[in-house]
């Protein structure tokens, strides 16, 4: 390393602006010093002289040259004492509770000196010795990372995710790991496959949120996100303080309109607090489409919850009696005070008989990105589906729009100016009809936003999970093959036992992955090359797989769907009637219970006619005589079904078979009914709460007496 000049502040004050004492230095005292000396010039990069001919110990450690500084100190040192037996009161009341005069700051601002504040230079001794700390410093750190790229397993064991692109570490580190040169893609999620987002998270039954009010919550995540561009972070972390809801009067003689204000906070914190921004989202009266409404779905959160300060608003058909006082522009429809701290988006909890949201537990990023991810392979694109879609989005169509400026697009995005937006929200891929311009003809300008979009590649063929031999082939990995015979010769129970259990399950999980992502990855060129086979010989495309493994649409999902794919009326009083149907479907299925999700059926369902379920059941039903089972004549009889269970079937509607047949599920024995009531019900309760059982409709005091009640009266032993 090349000695250089180096400038450092120095101020009067400090210790720096003194001489270095010689002992302290190790220059005078004799041998011992002078090894000292020499032992740390050895580790100085070679060609690198640490001293001239020139130089000698009074340039490097005299302090004692001529020096204007100190006849500055000294005038200051003078300014400072020129009065040292004054009085602080008197001088407060003289100058009006000021220690000093105006005259005196006047005159510290003429005379101030700005070579006593100004850097200076080390001398070239001083250079060498600070290029040597440099030199080791980045040894040190070339270490370092190159130390971390090495780490495959953290803590407990648990795989790293490491660090991938090669602009978060030193070039040379990157060459040697191997590590991707290019950014993550940055394709945008257009409204139109927004709006296929959300039907499918809405329709599918192949990913289910154990509870309907997550379902909906996945849904106004993204419809938060898209309007206004802002970070994932910020929108999860939203409360029901930061959202005010208003009945806005129209300017141009309209019919009034709901109005969304929300406050995010801001997430990106360590360049420093930046100030909070107001979205306002007004209402698309007539909009062609109600899951692209966001009004829809957070209004009926806010109506799930009773979350209105004025108690009588409890209904979406309300609204439409509402009227803003003449004069005024806004009716404020204020929410509770007591529901200020409580998040927006928030996870559900296992109960005894089910799944209820929890009091302030806030969904992760990461659980709500694993959802908007999983959907996004259920309907069949290629690329992953993240959060940022929907912000490279609205960060491309604010430039593109006349009606938003530069300094507003930052503004927006929270960007200081506008070199984050070309560094990392401009779409690399063009949409732009590049060659229609240069030849003078119109741009296709909707085929180029289709190609350049996340949705381009859509396919419902595309697969998303391993099938059933692809899954099994991981036990022909040579790694699972010598674990599989290193168990057996573990002692039974023993912690390297267990360990290996452990490792042999986690590498099978992850050498699936790699495989559904490697076959995912391989598939769209396959596939296109098998159809144009086909089509050339005049087959035609092949016929789609009938296996579906998934359950059927349960009554309240098919009615929330209907509900939001109603068709466009012409009236107000229809649209009115339509947008607050559509609100109470959103807040009638925050409270269906969905449970996990379940792949493969392994039952068959139950057939017959089911009974009605309001109430005790009709006799000669299958509820009916479930019922009747749970019940024991003497304390030796041991039934099979759950009584937990059967006590939520009679709280379903009629018409929701596939869940009635699941809870009425007969076990091959009771001690299989044991594990059962004690992992899915026993476990969620504590020991003072107190229990409803359903099918006897009495309360017990504590979890003990549920326990003894469960023996005597329905004879599960727990």
């Amino acid at each position: 390393m090349s000695p250089r000049r180096r400038r450092n502040t120095i101020t009067p004050d400090s210790d720096a602006s003194f001489p270095l004492d010689k002992d302290s230095c190790g220059v005078s005292n004799g041998v011992s010093h002078a090894s000292d000396q020499r032992a740390g010039l050895d580790t100085l990069p070679i060609g690198v002289e640490a001293f001239h001919d020139d130089d000698d110990g009074k340039t490097l450690y005299d302090g004692d040259g001529d020096d204007d500084d100190d006849d500055d100190d000294d005038d200051d040192d003078e300014i400072l004492s020129e009065d040292k037996d004054y009085d602080m009161e008197d001088q407060m009341k003289l100058f009006d509770g000021n220690v000093h005069p105006s005259e005196y700051w006047l005159r510290e601002l003429e005379s101030f000196n700005e070579d006593s504040f100004a850097c200076q230079d080390y001398s070239l001794g001083t250079t060498v010795l600070l290029d040597a700390v440099e030199g080791q410093w980045h040894h040190i750190m070339h270490t370092f990372f190159d130390w971390l790229l090495n780490q495959k397993v953290g803590k407990d064991g648990r795989r790293k995710r490491g660090i991938k692109k090669k602009t978060q570490v030193l070039r040379r580190l990157s060459k040697r790991h191997g590590m991707n040169e290019q950014r993550r893609a940055n394709r945008c999620m257009v409204i139109e496959d927004l709006m296929q987002q959300n039907e499918t998270t809405l329709s599918t039954t192949k990913k289910s949120f154990k509870l309907g009010e997550l379902r909906i919550l996945a849904v106004l995540f993204l419809l938060l996100l898209a309007p206004a561009g802002s970070r994932p972070t910020a929108t999860l972390n939203l409360r029901f303080k930061d959202i005010r809801v208003a009945l806005a009067r129209d300017p141009e003689g309209g019919p009034h309109k709901l109005l969304l204000r929300l406050t995010p906070e801001f997430t990106k914190t360590y360049l420093g607090e930046k100030e909070q921004k107001t979205y306002t989202i007004p209402e698309t009266m007539f909009d062609p489409s109600l899951l692209l409404s966001p009004h829809v779905f957070l209004l009926g959160i806010i109506f799930r919850h009773r979350a209105f300060r004025a108690p009588s608003l409890t209904s979406p058909h309300h609204l439409q009696s509402l009227d803003i006082h003449p004069g005024e522009k806004e009716l404020p429809l204020p929410l509770r005070e007591d529901l200020n701290q409580t998040f927006i988006f928030r996870r559900a909890v296992e109960t005894l008989t089910g799944y209820q949201m929890s009091r302030n537990q806030r969904i992760s990023y990461g659980m709500m990105a694993a959802w908007v991810k999983r959907i996004g392979e259920i309907m069949g694109l290629k690329d992953p589906t993240i959060a940022y879609n929907l912000r490279y989005n609205a960060a491309n169509a604010f430039d593109q729009s006349v009606d938003v400026s530069e300094a507003l697009r930052n503004l927006a995005m929270g960007h200081g100016n506008s070199d984050p937006f070309q560094r990392h929200y401009l779409g690399r891929n063009i949409s732009a009809g590049l060659w229609g311009i240069v030849r003078g003809q119109k741009p296709q300008q909707a085929l180029l936003k289709q190609s350049c979009s996340i949705g381009h590649s859509i396919s419902q063929r595309r697969p998303i999970d391993l099938t059933a031999g692809q899954s099994a082939s991981v036990a022909t990995h040579s790694t699972i093959r010598a674990l599989t015979e290193a168990i057996p010769k573990l002692p039974l129970g023993s912690k390297e036992y267990k360990e290996a259990k452990r490792m042999m399950r986690k590498e099978k999980e992850r050498l699936r992955r790699d495989l559904k992502q490697q076959i995912r990855d391989e598939w769209t060129d396959q596939q296109a090359t098998d159809d144009i086979e086909r089509q050339i010989r005049g087959v035609g495309f092949a016929k789609p797989a009938t296996m579906d493994p998934c359950h059927p649409q349960r009554p309240a999902q098919k009615r929330l769907l209907a509900k939001l794919t109603a068709p466009v009326v012409t009236t107000l009083e229809g649209q009115y009637r339509r947008r607050d149907d559509a609100i109470e479907a959103v807040s009638a299925y925050c409270l269906v219970q969905e449970g996990c999700t379940v792949r493969r059926s392994q039952h068959r369902p139950a057939e017959g006619p089911l009974p009605s379920s309001s109430g005790y059941p009709r006799e000669s039903t299958p509820l009916y005589e479930a019922t009747l089972s749970v019940f024991v004549a003497d304390k030796e009889e041991r039934p099979r079904r759950c009584f937990v269970c059967i006590g939520q079937a009679l709280c379903l509607p009629t018409d929701d078979e596939q869940r009635l047949n699941e809870l009425m599920h007969e076990f091959y024995t009771s001690n299989d009914l044991t594990k059962h009531f004690k992992r899915k019900h026993l476990d969620k309760i504590a020991g003072c709460d107190q229990v409803d059982c359903k099918v006897c409709d009495m309360t017990l005091n504590n979890k003990m007496h549920f326990q003894r009640h469960a023996r005597d009266i329905h004879g599960t032993v727990s």
